[in-house]
């Protein structure tokens, strides 16, 4: 009896150890790969030729100088901000009317020439930014650090902005180990959302929009883990709180996500007052910072595109939904989809610079191919009624990107809404591939761990080769 006993603890100590090796090896893909495909592009992406970089620069130096709300000047959001700042912004690139931004040719040679212009913080002037002016600065701090470190050396525009896009792609890098770390399974559907090319790229910027796909991917693991487990743990709670605070004060469409782990939670018996409980407290501080910022930023408020009202749209949709369902059926039609899901693995530039070779488009739905069939969902059982829950919120928050966009970038009365871009939905990959795990047909033998990952990293390596190709050849960056 005793021998026996032994037994069962050695082989359960060697399936942790397996599983802690394989956890290891995760998180460590996840880094190699993700430095590899970022760090670079800090560099090789010339100044603001990534998606309203302008934007996040304005206000990411605003935030530096800790001025949490912006100013309106003449019906338009922005800041008093050194008149160097516009200066080495149109130095920097090109733009007829201020909406669209070519890819023009920057090579290296004349970038670094940009470093001449000095900063000079006593000159200053009204600066319009209203399409990030009343951001939360939550999804800004890594970027409003890397500047103000910047700004205490004495550093010229150009290094502000190679400062604060390094500090926002590490700070994108660190959340995407700690979402690998704390996955409880399948931790390849996160290395595969959060390696997409567009995902690096955006890493890569000064976009908020990488501290929104970190931390909504982490919150994903952190909801799908207590699901799993029946518990959040002692620290566990805080952090899912942190993060879900951080990317619904930005972009509240996502707060259906803030539900993933009340379902799973209740099907565990004797688990429903304390599922219900954490659940409500997670509500209050998420929806409580997202609102509470929204009051504080109201008067900041102005619409980005002349003409819309979005108090009337709000108005016209609740009488007529027909309009809103007309836009809702664009989106789904299948070229709409086409053109979602090639911004979501890769677009660069202002939506200028795709993928060379286009072949490189089918590559994730390969991984994601290779991961249904090769990966492991390990020892924890499967729920059906987990998936369906998971797709429910990702349909949920998909439809509020849509409405709210349709609300800012349409015109009262048009079905149509400009502004519907493939990278909104990367924070929803994570919910949407656990799902398509749990609901995948079982098999009799579990592959090696190294197939998976191997397949993986090879996949990415390829993605990111193309990536750094395509967008040095279109900017003839040497």
């Amino acid at each position: 009896m005793r021998a026996c006993h032994d037994d069962r603890v050695i082989e359960r100590k060697s399936i942790a150890g397996r599983l802690g090796n394989g956890k290891k090896a995760c998180v460590f893909l996840a880094l190699i790969l993700g430095a590899m495909g970022s760090l670079p592009l800090v560099i090789l992406t010339p100044p603001f030729q990534a998606p309203d970089e302008v934007q996040h620069f304005y206000r990411a130096y605003q935030l530096s100088e800790f001025h949490l709300r912006a100013e309106v000047q003449n019906g338009v959001a922005g800041g008093t901000l050194p008149s160097s700042l516009p200066q080495f912004v149109k130095a920097s690139v090109y733009t007829r009317d201020g909406i669209s931004y070519p890819a023009t040719p920057a090579p290296f040679t004349k970038t670094f020439q940009l470093k001449s212009i000095a900063l000079d913080p006593s000159t200053r002037g009204f600066v319009a930014f209203p399409g990030s002016a009343f951001y939360s600065p939550l999804p800004y701090v890594p970027q409003a650090m890397g500047i103000a470190v910047g700004r205490a050396m004495g550093s010229g525009p150009l290094l502000l902005l190679y400062l604060g896009r390094l500090f926002n792609c590490l700070s994108a890098l660190a959340l995407l180990c700690l979402t690998v770390h704390f996955a409880p399974f399948a931790e390849e559907v996160f290395i595969l959302a959060g390696l997409l090319p567009m995902s690096l790229y955006l890493y890569a910027s000064l976009s908020p929009d990488a501290a929104v796909i970190g931390c909504a991917l982490l919150f994903s693991v952190l909801a799908i883990s207590w699901g799993a487990q029946g518990s959040w743990g002692t620290r566990r709670p805080w952090l899912a709180a942190a993060v879900a605070a951080v990317f619904c004060s930005l972009k509240p469409p996502y707060a259906p996500m803030l539900l993933a782990g009340l379902v799973p939670g209740l099907f565990r018996p004797g688990n429903a007052l304390r599922v219900i409980r954490s659940t409500a407290i997670l509500l209050g501080i998420a929806l409580g910072a997202s609102a509470g910022w929204l009051l504080y930023a109201k008067s900041t408020m102005t619409t980005p595109l002349s003409g819309a009202h979005p108090s009337q749209q709000i108005i016209l949709v609740l009488h007529h939904p027909i309009f809103l369902l007309r836009e809702l059926q664009h989106i789904l039609d299948i070229q709409s989809l086409f053109v979602l899901y090639v911004q979501g693995v890769g677009f660069f530039g202002w939506h200028t610079v795709l993928l060379r070779p286009g072949i490189v488009y089918v590559l994730p739905l390969v991984s994601l191919f290779l991961l249904l069939t090769l990966g492991d969902r390990g020892p924890l059982e499967r729920s059906a009624w987990c998936a369906l829950w998971y797709l429910v919120l990702v349909f949920t928050s998909a439809v509020l990107i849509v409405f709210t966009l349709y609300l800012l970038w349409a015109h009262v009365g048009r079905d149509y809404a400009a502004g519907v871009q493939g990278r909104y939905f990367i924070p929803l990959l994570g919910l949407a591939g656990i799902a398509a795990v749990e609901l995948a047909p079982r098999r009799r033998t579990s592959a090696p761990r190294w197939q998976s990952l191997s397949s993986l990293a090879v996949i990415s390596v390829v993605e990111i080769v193309a990536m750094d190709t395509s967008i040095i050849r279109a900017f003839h960056v040497f």
